[in-house]
């Protein structure tokens, strides 16, 4: 099935985190395995904040679904086969396997990336989320925390919903909003974000306001079976940044859970937004 004829579905299944040793950062057990109950516990450095990756591959024409609409101008298994092409995340200098997304043969012109656009401070937590591109559209809920006795932190779950990381940021407050979901059990929610593409929509509504965010980029980074460092450089994917993001995060592939799957949006360009 083409990613464009899905028809826009309401989900209300969630994402299931487990937990961080305590003393580090606690956004960090959101990259631990997204498995129906198994709670891993991770070691984690206190991550520092990055640049938002340069934008990736500009992406056809092809038609959408109806997604929340702004409202402020600045704002089933995969197809079996071939696996989605991959990029080496930046934090993750070290990780050379991976596969890049296509990008234009001419090389453009040198120049200076305008700064992203001021947009408002949410008044409430994000409450939904559509991606026209892949057909979804969801519930968000805030997804807390809690100390457990051996002084680990577990992170709840929200219930049916999308999860938006209580300890990451407002949309407006100039660094990294963070949603996690599940695909492959509990409604699979995000079953199909490894299929968005540089330049796809993202809405994200959040109190009277509608943020209009652009894919910039996806990476898929390794998991399963990997030292404490490198899970403590993947958690860096959802740390504070210096500039406004939103950070999606699922696990991959459908029927394994041994990689992450990581897409960073930036707010759409005051021209761009509609």
């Amino acid at each position: 099935m083409n990613r464009s004829d899905r028809p826009m579905a309401t989900h209300t299944h969630l994402w299931w985190p487990s937990g961080a040793r305590r003393g580090l950062a606690l956004l960090a057990a959101t990259v631990c395995l997204l498995q129906c109950t198994a709670c891993n516990r991770i070691t984690v450095v206190i991550p520092t904040a990055e640049h938002l990756p340069s934008a990736g591959a500009a992406v056809e024409d092809r038609p959408t679904t109806p997604a929340l609409q702004p409202a402020h101008d600045a704002t089933a298994a995969p197809p079996p086969g071939v696996p989605p092409q991959q990029l080496p995340p930046r934090p993750l200098a070290y990780l050379t396997t991976a596969t890049p997304l296509p990008r234009p043969t001419a090389t453009p012109s040198p120049t200076i990336a305008p700064p992203p656009p001021a947009i408002p401070l949410a008044e409430a937590p994000p409450s939904e989320l559509a991606i026209p591109a892949i057909g979804l559209r969801a519930t968000v809920v805030p997804m807390g925390w809690r100390e457990e006795a051996d002084g680990s932190v577990l992170w709840e779950d929200p219930g049916t919903a999308v999860g938006w990381l209580e300890r990451s940021a407002l949309p407006g407050e100039g660094t990294n909003v963070v949603l996690a979901g599940h695909h492959n059990i509990r409604g699979e929610v995000f079953r199909y974000l490894v299929d968005v593409a540089p330049g796809d929509e993202v809405y994200l509504a959040a109190g009277e306001t509608t943020y209009r965010y652009l894919v910039r980029e996806r990476f898929i980074v390794p998991e399963k079976h990997v030292s404490e460092e490198q899970r403590a450089q993947n958690a860096l994917w959802i740390a504070p940044t210096i500039d406004e993001r939103l950070t999606l995060v699922t696990c991959w592939p459908y029927r394994d859970n041994s990689h992450r799957l990581i897409v960073i949006a930036a707010p759409a360009p005051l021209e761009e937004a509609s």
